[in-house]
């Protein structure tokens, strides 16, 4: 981390002082919202969370060495502190200010679906050429941005920064600290309804991040979703990309190489390009790929720099990992769910070969039309011919009946992932193709674990 003076986050916060006037020239050497990070010279920001109050830790943060900490109230203390109305936003502000200290590109990307897919895809297609910080994991919301933004060190040429959100002003104040230069939007599904009301809704809060776009940044969009290009209309510099050739970055001549991915043709204003390979299956895979590959042409990398970066990609966490246990294998895809993100699940799975198996859980956050939702993945899964649909959840009782009564395959349902995993072993067997998929909320990894545990 770049070194700055304690005076000067004591401007950037506009909080007050509390301590020997001596300590506001000394340097703070690191920024954590741990105490058990704290070092010498650290500054500790004690955030109030769900399960932990960092005020709780504050005199633990000094024993390690903090030089200062933030705090909410007045502390009985010698040690200097800030005393803050709100320990969180002055972490926010104090995030704004360090990211003030660097001159780097920053890539800001956001949507309903992909959002962190294409962070990974972007962020390996622009080393290629630049030293790049990139969110990790899906560190999005209004911790993990500020704790991203502490990452950044002189090296870095380029940062990519996922930014989500459930409700409005969110986006908007990430966009605040990171002060993207290139803003992009990978889609407008039905995600977060319950919040943010309907896909217009959506589109309004993730168009937030352009409130703080650089003047001469540029906006990159998927052009062929619903509502996107609806952002042209307000005379901005776009760049498209999608299957259709109106957009400026295209694709044609798709092929499906099942699990093993897929390739195609990229193309630009009736130009060739090139061809590239997506080591990751699923159609949906190829508009991630899309903006990385936009993301390439805005920053000038080379057609070969872009097109090898994409086909080092390789998919983490929980989001759609092929794992082969020899005996089955499973598409871990549980970090997290929507419709749109659900039926492109399912495509995937439709290609494999062998028995298909799904194991569907809740999708959540998504308001009024929740049921109806639901029953249509459940009707959706069997068009796709899965051969056993497990639905599991008290909203997923509502996918068992919209596939129940139409589907050719086997359609189960268990109310609680408990009573799956305890008879689980009656629907799996060798040979089996297996998606898992839910949100983040219902903890369907418990559910690959012991399938792993079973089939390793």
């Amino acid at each position: 981390m770049l070194k700055f003076k304690l005076k000067e986050a004591l401007k950037a916060v506009n909080g007050k002082y509390y301590g020997n006037l001596k300590y506001l020239e000394s340097d703070i050497l690191g920024v954590s919202i741990d105490s058990r990070e704290i070092k010498k010279g650290f500054l500790f920001i004690p955030i109030k969370g769900e399960r932990f109050n960092g005020h709780d830790f504050i005199a633990s943060a000094y024993e390690n060495g903090a030089l200062c900490c933030f705090s909410e109230k007045v502390l009985n203390t010698d040690k200097p502190y800030i005393l803050v109305e709100s320990a969180l936003n002055a972490f926010q502000d104090l995030a704004e200010f360090y990211r003030s200290l660097f001159s780097i590109k920053v890539v800001g990307i956001t949507g309903s679906v992909g959002k962190t897919t294409t962070k990974e895809l972007v962020a390996c297609v622009l080393s290629k050429k630049y030293n790049v910080l990139k969110s990790k994991g899906n560190f999005n919301n209004q911790i993990g941005v500020p704790l991203t933004i502490f990452r950044l060190e002189k090296e870095h040429e380029v940062a990519v920064i996922e930014m989500g959100t459930n409700h409005f002003g969110e986006i908007r104040n990430l966009a605040k600290m990171a002060r993207p230069d290139i803003c992009i939007f990978t889609n407008i599904g039905e995600s977060h309804l319950e919040y943010l009301g309907t896909k217009e809704g959506v589109l309004k809060a993730k168009s937030e991040m352009l409130d703080y776009m650089r003047e001469d940044g540029t906006i990159i969009i998927n052009g062929d979703d619903n509502l996107l290009p609806t952002l042209k209309g307000k005379g901005l510099d776009i760049i498209s990309f999608g299957k259709k050739q109106s957009n400026f970055i295209y694709a044609r001549g798709l092929r499906n190489i099942g699990l093993l991915g897929l390739s195609a043709i990229i193309g630009s204003k009736g130009k060739v390009l090139t061809d590239i390979f997506i080591p990751s299956p699923g159609e949906h895979m190829l508009y991630n790929a899309l903006a990385a590959f936009s993301a390439g042409v805005a920053l000038n990398l080379s057609i070969e720099q872009i097109k090898a970066g994409i086909k080092d990609f390789i998919p983490t966490g929980n989001r759609m990992n092929i794992i082969n246990l020899g005996k089955i294998i499973i598409l871990n895809d549980c970090y997290n769910a929507n419709p749109a993100s659900m039926k492109a699940a399912l495509d995937v799975l439709a290609t494999a070969k062998g028995r298909k198996v799904c194991i569907l859980g809740d999708m959540l956050e998504l308001g009024d039309n929740s049921k109806a939702y639901h029953f249509e993945i459940g009707q959706y899964a069997c068009e796709k011919n899965m051969d056993i649909i497990i639905a599991v959840g008290e909203l997923s009782k509502n996918i068992y009946d919209g596939a129940v009564f139409n589907c050719k395959g086997k359609t189960f349902y268990f109310e609680s992932q408990n009573e799956l995993l305890k008879n689980i072993n009656k629907y799996i067997a060798v040979g089996d193709v297996i998606l898992i998929k839910a949100s983040r909320g219902m903890k369907l990894e418990n559910t690959f674990n012991k399938l792993r545990e079973l089939y390793n």
